[in-house]
């Protein structure tokens, strides 16, 4: 908020700072505190402003979040006490810092924009470039990319003519919205920029937002994109900035994986990983492992999900983990279109035909993960026959258990714990196989799972699983269409405790 000069202050409040960016919160939260108190003894209430700050983003790191939101509120108090509007205007943007951390998004970006108007009331452009970021900032976390890309335009708007604050503003267009062309410009341009005021530290992030930006494209630059993350890795590495240099081996992991060069995305996160162990970097180490594990999956993309309907009234859906969200939406709403429409006449059941084929998290669209497909099989109130084959493990396992008659080839690998399970899953199977499906780790047989009673058939192969649900599905719609749906309400679930447990 202010330069502090007092270094009883300035020291632990610096030293503090840099902890909070290795990783070491509770470290980076002692410091603050010692810093706190040496303010609180100062005559000048303005000095407690830029300690509180750093406080905050401390407990934040540290996932302390009532401390984070405790403190926000005493910041308040020192802002009312101080009245310039500066201070109002940081007290509102810590509190937005808080509130996302606390999982509020709504109230974070509500906290942020009462700081543009405060801003805008003191027609301090210094002020509302502050405010703005701190707009974008929350939109960034959020996912909200063009709302962050409008936030970032008009603190370049509000710096024209700063060539640093220029700099950083189109750094920030750049870091917004990677899929859009507007962010790939100004990635570009800020690397130019940076390189011409011969700051590399600055050159290199806007070399790794941009190397983000060609791999986002709808016609992905894989070579330029590679090029990028590597020119990154140069400056940072000479530079001996090791957690920027581990950032941008990342980058360079993802953006051979997005190329399908598994050997590449494995070295260069493999790079990062013992980076960030040296620096005891906790997150960054948990992110490079999990590049790390998803780079024998390089090759992998998402596929659409198949929806047919069949001479018998058969609503057949082939699905796997990588079902794209376009694909699964279509779907549902396919089916409750000719639901609502034809009064069952186009189909009577559903099934699902799940081959199971582990994926990385990041093919995982939100349907799949959260289990909102399902739900929105479920609604459409008509008996739906599972067949499954392959691996079941991750999202496949709501996928293998959708149905209200299961049946899984004898070949079938079934992976435990489920670590994220439907909501009726003990229901469904019983509260004992719920127990050692949630909690054993290893792996069941198609057998074991029949034996349990978790499958209510198990056949020789894929085909032969296929087929034996069809020939189910042709049984159980021999019944009435009102009999089937008195059925359904009596005997299964609700469809929304298809839901995935959070």
């Amino acid at each position: 908020v202010a330069p502090v000069q007092d270094p009883t202050i300035a020291g632990p409040l610096t030293q503090a700072g840099s902890a909070i960016t290795g990783g070491r919160a509770k470290e980076a939260v002692d410091l603050a505190k010692s810093a706190l108190a040496s303010a609180r003894n100062a005559s000048d209430k303005a000095l407690q402003l830029p300690v509180l700050r750093v406080l905050i983003a401390a407990h934040a790191a540290a996932r302390d979040i009532d401390s984070a939101l405790q403190a926000s509120r005493e910041m308040a108090k020192v802002a009312k006490k101080v009245g310039t509007a500066k201070a109002h205007v940081f007290a509102r943007i810590s509190l937005a810092e808080a509130l996302l951390a606390s999982g509020e998004p709504g109230q974070a970006i509500a906290a942020a924009e009462e700081a543009v108007a405060l801003a805008g009331e003191g027609q301090d452009a210094e002020l509302t470039t502050a405010a703005l970021s701190a707009v974008y900032g929350v939109h960034r976390v959020v996912g909200k990319c063009a709302s962050a890309q409008r936030a970032a335009e008009k603190v370049l708007e509000a710096v024209q003519g700063k060539k640093k604050a220029e700099a950083s503003a189109l750094l920030m267009v750049g870091d917004a919205n990677p899929s859009s062309k507007a962010s790939l410009s100004a990635a570009s341009k800020a690397a130019a920029a940076f390189r011409e005021l011969g700051d590399e530290v600055g050159e290199g992030a806007a070399l790794v937002a941009l190397a983000f930006a060609y791999g986002s494209q709808a016609e992905r630059q894989y070579e330029d994109g590679v090029r990028a993350a590597l020119s990154a890795v140069s400056i940072f590495r000479e530079r001996g900035e090791k957690t920027a240099e581990a950032v941008a081996l990342c980058t360079a992991s993802r953006a051979n994986s997005l190329r399908e060069d598994k050997q590449d995305a494995a070295r260069f996160a493999n790079e990062a990983l013992q980076i960030f162990r040296e620096q005891g970097f906790k997150v960054g180490e948990a992110y490079a492992a999990e590049l790390l594990a998803d780079a024998p999956y390089a090759s992998l993309q998402q596929a659409g999900a198949r929806l047919m309907i069949d001479e018998a009234s058969l609503a057949h859906i082939e699905v796997n983990e990588t079902a794209t969200q376009d694909s699964l939406e279509n779907i549902v709403a396919a089916l409750h279109q000719f639901n609502h429409r034809g009064k069952m006449e186009h189909f009577k059941a559903v099934v699902l035909h799940v081959e199971g084929s582990p994926a990385p998290s990041r093919l995982h669209s939100f349907a799949i993960a959260t289990g909102t497909f399902l739900v929105g099989i479920r609604s459409v109130g008509v008996p739906v026959v599972s067949c499954c084959w392959g691996t079941i493990a991750g999202p496949s396992w709501g996928l293998a258990f959708g149905g209200d008659y299961r049946i899984a080839a004898a070949d079938t690998t079934f992976v435990t714990p489920i670590l994220r399970p439907m909501e009726c899953l003990a229901a469904l199977v019983g509260q004992q196989n719920y127990a050692q499906l949630t909690i054993e780790h290893g792996t069941l047989t198609a057998g074991a799972m029949l034996e349990m009673g978790m499958m209510h058939q198990v056949q020789p192969d894929a085909k032969s699983a296929q087929k034996s649900a069809q020939t189910q599905a042709k049984r159980i719609t021999n019944f009435p269409v009102l009999a089937s749906r008195q059925t359904l309400s009596l005997m299964c679930p609700d469809a929304q405790t298809y839901v995935n447990v959070q």
